[in-house]
Parts: structure tokens; C-alpha cells; sequence
């Protein structure tokens, strides 16, 4: 005997017993999805040496260095070709070509001539170079805020003091010229002096 067609009603009902247990299992269609905290708003540079370094124009602006990695950003600031030649020293572009979301104290060129002689012999060896280096990376990306009165565990694991409030801010003893200048991958600190670490 051939067998007769379903009709309309018994189709659905069998709709309804395969998706019923589906439905169950997900919790329903209206259930609430995991809550995502909303990115900090971004954050302006301050510090008296801002305005300078904004009217330099071309890939040293803080504009141009919004949009740059970091060790490209220190290579094309003007001040700082003292840190960009000792970083080359260190041999460390593989360092800062795989950093996200840090922060760098970036000494300008007048801090690395008030060192002395012997400190300057230090740096100009691929170690010396390569610990100073990594102490004035910290593997956070350090807002203004996180500057007041706070310390902080370098890259090479020493400590790192910061102090300050409204737009006096020290890194180590070292004053904060321009911070908090954020470029693709870190965030920039240029200091007057080479800073002291714990």
C-alpha cells in the first residue's frame, strides 16, 4: 500500500520536536551576550615640550608618530638620536618590532650628555647598551593616570618609579618633557635625563 503524504500539520509538528531540544541547550535566542568593557578614550600628549615637537612637521610631528611603530617613531624625533643610535648598539630592533601596548621612557639627547665618561664607555658595548635598553621599557601601556605615585617592573626587571600630578611628572627622577605619546604600538615618554632605577 503506498504511503500517503504528510500534511501540512504533521510537518510541523516534527519541526518543532527536532529544534525543541536545540533551543534548550543554547539557553534561548534572547539570551544576553558576554559584556565588553569600551576602550579608554584617547589620550592627548602633554608635557612643555609637546608644542615643540607637534611644530616639527613631517615624520617627527606627533601626528606623523600616531600612525608609526616605535623604534620608527624614535628614529625619525630629531632628539632623539642618541636613544634611536643606542638601541642600533644594543642590537634590540627585534625587541621593539614585537612590543604591543607598552610604554617607553625615551631619554632625549641632552639627558644622554649629562652621563659620565664611564657611563658613556658602558653604553657604547652591546650589553651596556642592551640593559639600558630594556629598562626603560615597561610592558604596560601606561596612561597619564598611571603615572601618579606609582612604581613599575621594567622589561630588564628593574624598578622604575614615577611621580608627579597635573603636568609635572618624573620618571625615575627624570622630568616627563613630552608623555604619552602614543604611536602603533607603545606609548612614548620623552625624559630630560636619564632616569634612576631601582
Amino acid at each position: 500500500m503506498p504511503s500517503r503524504p504528510l500534511g501540512p500539520a504533521a510537518l510541523l509538528a516534527g519541526a518543532v520536536l527536532v529544534f525543541a531540544p536545540l533551543t534548550g541547550c543554547s539557553g534561548g535566542v534572547d539570551a544576553p551576550g558576554p559584556v565588553v568593557a569600551a576602550p579608554p578614550p584617547p589620550e592627548k600628549a602633554f608635557g612643555q615640550a609637546c608644542t615643540a615637537l607637534s611644530g616639527n612637521g613631517g615624520g617627527g610631528s606627533l601626528d606623523a608618530l600616531g600612525g608609526q611603530p616605535v623604534l620608527t617613531a624614535i628614529d625619525q624625533t630629531k632628539d632623539l638620536g642618541q636613544l634611536s643610535a643606542l638601541i642600533k648598539t644594543a642590537k634590540a630592533k627585534d625587541i621593539f618590532d614585537s612590543m604591543e601596548n607598552v610604554t617607553v621612557f625615551a631619554p632625549n639627547d641632552a639627558a644622554f650628555g649629562k652621563l659620565t665618561e664611564d657611563q658613556k664607555k658602558s653604553l657604547a658595548t652591546q650589553q651596556g647598551a642592551g640593559d639600558l635598553v630594556r629598562k626603560l621599557i615597561v610592558v604596560r601601556d601606561l596612561r597619564k593616570d598611571d603615572l601618579q605615585d606609582k612604581q613599575y617592573n621594567s622589561l630588564q626587571g628593574a624598578v622604575i618609579k614615577a611621580t608627579g600630578s597635573g603636568e609635572d611628572y618624573r620618571i625615575g627622577g627624570a622630568q616627563v618633557l613630552c608623555g604619552s605619546i602614543k604611536t602603533a604600538n607603545a606609548r612614548l615618554a620623552v625624559l630630560d635625563t636619564v632616569p634612576a632605577f631601582g
